[in-house]
This record gives structure tokens, C-alpha cells and sequence, in this order.
């Protein structure tokens, strides 16, 4: 008897299982989707598009994207899809949701390219991608955090790729060269930052452009493992800037910017000499900080270089070696500049 009622209620529990799960999902051959019936699609297009603006209305953004979606889905071809698709992006931005947001937004630029929001559609993106530039906070626990510069720079594309010469396009290709600036990805920066000034020549962001250029060249040198190519590149990229007439701002800042790179070579000569004058190599030592002297006068070595002429000098006589300079006079003065 007992093994009777077991059983008994062994089905019973199953069919009540299977009576819930009959009542919450339900599978579509359509979508191939197994689908709560709580998230269906109302009867009509306008009643779906009515009822998920109802929820964005009360600020249920994510359910209200999640409605206008499904109109999208079910009823794709109705005049009020691009509308749907639209205020999808809407209820994803609005929840903070940005890469969602852009996400419904490049839809309803792929799938309703006639859609009047178009334009308002690649301001939106743009400014989603500024959001995620923002936001992007470098390192965590020492490790790179990449992913919101990844998704701004795809967005920052597509906003250049869906109207190269609009009113964003020269603004979303400037973001890319920022964005690697960031991800301290000088190589690709300064190939972004390169590229506007090629394809955008008339735009208003051209000297700031030619400006990053230099300075992430000059970002590129102060790396551990620079090379001092990249220092020599960097004051070649500055003083072409300047050369070039920029703007007075980025002028001041192009100068100073030489300067501290002149006095970063100043810096690597002075302390090649300072090596060959510790081997006992002081004729060497010598011709690296006349170097010194001679290119960048103005540096901070520049006194210390001289200083270290005058010694080597010194060295030199009283060993009886000879001078490692010319004698300027009869009275046998050196001249070091």
C-alpha cells in the first residue's frame, strides 16, 4: 500500500512539474526559443509598442527594452519597428547599459537605414563612446582593464564607418587616437591621430591632432625599453608642429615638450661620457660631452658637461697625455664650446 501511494505521488509531483513548466515556457519554432509566456509579444504591433513605452515611461528601463526588442523580433517588418529599435537603445542607455545601448542603436542603423533618428542615432553612439572613454579607469590590481577602451574604439568606428564625413566623423577618428593614448598604445595612437590629419585636412581638430602625434611619440620614449630613435622622432614631430604655424596653446606646449626631450638626449650623452670617463677613456669621454655642449647648450648637463671638460683637461696635463682639445692662444686657454 505503501508502495502504491509512492508512486502515486511520484506522478502526481511530475505532472504538477510538468503542468508549471507547461505554464511559464513555451517553446517557438519561430524564435527556436524556449519563451515565458509572461514575455510575449501583445496581439498587435501598436499594443506592444504602447506597452513598453508605458514601462519606459515608468523608468522599468530594462523592461522596457527587453518589450521593444521583442516588438523588433516578432513584428519586424511593422512601420513601428525602427521606432522599437530605437528607444531600445533609449531604455539601455538610459540603465546605463551603454554597449547594449550601442548595440541597438547600430540595428536600427543596419536594419532601418531610412529611419528618420538616423542622425540622432550616430550622436547617440558617439556620446556612448565618450562615456566608456570616461570610464575606463586604467589598472586593476595591477592588471590592465581593457575592455571599456576595446568597445569605445568599436563604437568610435562605426561612428566614423557610418558617416565618414558627418558632423562626428573626424571627432570619432580623433576618440580612436585618444583611446590608444590612454591603453598607452602609442604606435596605433599615432597612427590614428595620423590618419585624421590625411583623410580630415579641413578639420578644426588637425592641429590637435599633428600635436598628439608628437606627444605620443614622445610618451613612446619615456617606456622602460625605449629606443632613443623614438626621442630624435618625437623633437623632429615637434618642431615640424611648430614650424608649421599650430596654434599659439599648442605652440607653448610643443616648446616645452622639446625642451624636456633635449634635455633627455643631453641626459643619455652626458651619461655615455660619464661611462668612458670612469673606464679611463677620457679623450672618448671628452668628444661625448663636447656633444653635450655643442647641441644642446641650453640643457640642465650643459654646466655639468663643461665641468667635466675642465676636469678631464686637468687629468690629462698632469699626466702629460696630450690635450684633447685645441689651444685657442699662446697662453694655452681651452676652449670647450
Amino acid at each position: 500500500m505503501k508502495k502504491n501511494l509512492s508512486i502515486l505521488f511520484a506522478v502526481f509531483f511530475c505532472l504538477m512539474f510538468t503542468v508549471e513548466a507547461q505554464a511559464f515556457w513555451v517553446w517557438f519554432p519561430k524564435t527556436k526559443k524556449l519563451i515565458n509566456p509572461k514575455y510575449m509579444p501583445k496581439d498587435t504591433p501598436e499594443e506592444q509598442f504602447k506597452y513598453a513605452m508605458k514601462l519606459f515611461k515608468a523608468k522599468n528601463y530594462t523592461q522596457a527594452a527587453e518589450h521593444f526588442n521583442l516588438l523588433v523580433s516578432y513584428f519586424k517588418e511593422s512601420d513601428l519597428a525602427p521606432e522599437a529599435q530605437y528607444y531600445a537603445g533609449r531604455s539601455y542607455e538610459k540603465a546605463g547599459k551603454y554597449y547594449p545601448a550601442f548595440t541597438a542603436y547600430q540595428n536600427a542603423i543596419s536594419n532601418y537605414p531610412l529611419s528618420k533618428r538616423i542622425d540622432e542615432i550616430i550622436e547617440r553612439e558617439y556620446n556612448l563612446g565618450m562615456e566608456l572613454y570616461k570610464k575606463h579607469s586604467g589598472k586593476l590590481m595591477g592588471k590592465e582593464i581593457m575592455t571599456d577602451l576595446d568597445r569605445a574604439i568599436e563604437i568610435f568606428q562605426k561612428v566614423r564607418d557610418n558617416a565618414p564625413f558627418g558632423e562626428y566623423g573626424d571627432k570619432a577618428q580623433f576618440m580612436i587616437g585618444q583611446c590608444y593614448k590612454k591603453a598607452e598604445q602609442y604606435k596605433e595612437a599615432t597612427e590614428a591621430f595620423q590618419k585624421l590629419t590625411d583623410e580630415y585636412p579641413q578639420s578644426e581638430l588637425v592641429d590637435k591632432a599633428k600635436y598628439e602625434v608628437a606627444q605620443c611619440t614622445y610618451l613612446a620614449s619615456l617606456k622602460p625599453d625605449y629606443d632613443q630613435e623614438f626621442t630624435d622622432e618625437a623633437i623632429k614631430e615637434f618642431k615640424t608642429m611648430v614650424k608649421e604655424d599650430s596654434s599659439f596653446t599648442l605652440s607653448k606646449e610643443a616648446e616645452k615638450t622639446i625642451s624636456r626631450l633635449e634635455d633627455k638626449k643631453a641626459e643619455s650623452l652626458f651619461k655615455t661620457a660619464k661611462f668612458y670617463e670612469q673606464q679611463k677613456h677620457y679623450t672618448s669621454a671628452a668628444i661625448y660631452y663636447k656633444e653635450v655642449l655643442k647641441n644642446y647648450p641650453l640643457s640642465s648637463f650643459s654646466d655639468l658637461a663643461r665641468q667635466r671638460l675642465i676636469e678631464i683637461e686637468i687629468l690629462l696635463k698632469n699626466s702629460g697625455a696630450k690635450g684633447a682639445f685645441s689651444k685657442a692662444s699662446k697662453n694655452k686657454k681651452w676652449i670647450f664650446f
